[in-house]
C-alpha cells in the first residue's frame, strides 16, 4: 500500500546530544541506505540540547537536503522525551528509531523494514553482540526481565532504541504516552504483533555512554509505575496482614494479659501500622484509577483492524 502523495513511507527518528564528532557520518549512511530502496523516505533528526556543535550541524545539513527535518528543544530533555518529539513529528507510514552514536549500523535499517513488510506491526533489534560493561549488562537484563513481565512480551532484548513502528502503533500511543512512560515498552503492552531482528551491534567510537546506574534505576522504576498499580496493592496486602496480626495480638493481651508493656505495645504498633498500610494502600489505588481515566493511561482496548466491509473515513454522506 502506498502512502498518499507528498507523504514519505518510511521516517527514520534519530535523537542527538553533543554527536557533533559523527553525526556527518551518521546522516550519510542513512541517506545512502534509505535511497537504495527507492521510497520516498524523510530523516528525522532531534537535537536535545547539545553543547557541542551539533545543532549547527544538523542545520547545515537540513538546508541541503529537504528529506531532512531537525527539531531542536530547549534544552536537555532525556532521550526517552527527544524520541517521543520526533516519534510523533514523523509521517512516514513506517517509523524507525535508532541511536545516533553509531552503535546502531544505519546498514541494519532494511532488516527492520523487512520485518515490518511482512506483516509485523513492530520489529525490534536484538543485539547479536554488546559491547557495555558488566553493571550495565546486568542492569539491562533487570529491565528486559521487568518489561517481559510487566508486558507480556516474548522478546529477548527490549533494550535499545532500535526499532520500527507502522503508523498504526505510532497513532495508538499518541494520547497516551507521557513523560516518564518508555515509548516501546507502551507499544508492547498495546499488544501489537512484534518481529524481533538479530543485528550488528557496533562499539561506541567517541565518548562514553551516558547511561549510570542511577539512569537504570530510574528506568526500573519508570517501568513499574508506568504499567502496574502492583506495588500499591501490595501495599494494601501488607496492611491487611498487618492489621490481622496486630489485632490478634492485642486480643491476646487482652485476653491474657502478659507482663509488661512491650508484648501489647508491640502488638497495639503493628496493628496501627497496618491501618496505615491499608489505607495508604486501598487510597493509592483509587488515586491510580483516576490518573488513568484522566491521562488516558490505560485505554481499556486498542482496535488494530475494523470490519472489511465498514466505510472508510470520509466516504459516508
Amino acid at each position: 500500500m502506498k502512502p498518499p502523495a507528498g507523504r514519505p513511507a518510511i521516517s527514520v527518528v534519530v535523537p542527538l546530544l553533543d554527536e557533533a564528532a559523527t553525526i556527518g557520518e551518521l546522516v550519510d549512511r542513512t541517506l545512502a541506505v534509505l535511497a537504495e530502496r527507492g521510497e520516498r523516505f524523510e530523516l528525522v533528526l532531534i537535537d536535545d540540547g547539545s553543547r557541542d556543535d551539533t545543532l549547527a550541524v544538523l542545520r547545515e545539513r537540513e538546508a541541503e537536503d529537504d528529506r531532512i527535518r531537525v527539531f531542536a528543544l530547549t534544552r536537555n530533555f532525556g532521550q526517552a522525551a527527544a524520541l517521543a518529539c520526533g516519534i510523533f513529528a514523523a509521517r512516514g507510514d513506517v517509523v524507525v528509531t535508532m541511536d545516533g552514536d553509531l552503535q546502531n549500523p544505519p546498514e541494519e535499517i532494511p532488516q527492520l523494514l523487512d520485518a515490518i513488510g511482512k506483516g509485523a506491526s513492530i520489529a525490534t533489534a536484538r543485539r547479536a553482540e554488546r559491547h557495555e560493561p558488566f553493571w550495565r549488562w546486568l542492569g539491562s537484563r533487570a529491565v528486559h526481565g521487568l518489561a517481559r513481565l510487566l508486558t507480556g512480551a516474548r522478546i529477548d532484548d527490549v533494550g535499545g532504541q532500535f526499532k520500527a513502528y507502522r503508523r498504526e502503533v505510532i497513532e495508538a500511543t499518541r494520547g497516551v504516552w507521557a513523560p516518564g512512560k518508555p515509548f516501546f515498552p507502551l507499544t508492547l503492552f498495546f499488544g501489537f504483533p512484534v518481529a524481533e531482528v538479530s543485528v550488528q551491534h557496533d562499539r561506541r567510537r567517541v565518548g562514553e555512554s551516558r547511561y549510570s546506574v542511577l539512569g537504570l534505576i530510574r528506568v526500573n522504576l519508570d517501568l513499574i509505575t508506568s504499567f502496574t498499580t502492583l506495588p500499591l496493592a501490595a501495599l494494601g496486602v501488607l496492611g491487611v496482614i498487618g492489621l490481622a496480626l496486630g489485632g490478634a495480638g492485642v486480643l491476646a493481651c487482652l485476653l491474657f494479659p502478659p507482663e509488661g508493656w512491650l508484648v501489647p505495645a508491640t502488638a497495639l504498633t503493628v496493628f496501627a501500622l497496618g491501618g496505615v498500610f491499608s489505607a495508604s494502600g486501598v487510597l493509592g489505588l483509587y488515586l491510580a484509577r483516576t490518573y488513568e481515566s484522566v491521562t488516558g493511561a490505560d485505554p481499556g482496548f486498542v482496535v488494530r483492524q475494523g470490519p472489511l466491509r465498514d466505510e472508510a473515513p470520509g466516504d459516508a454522506p
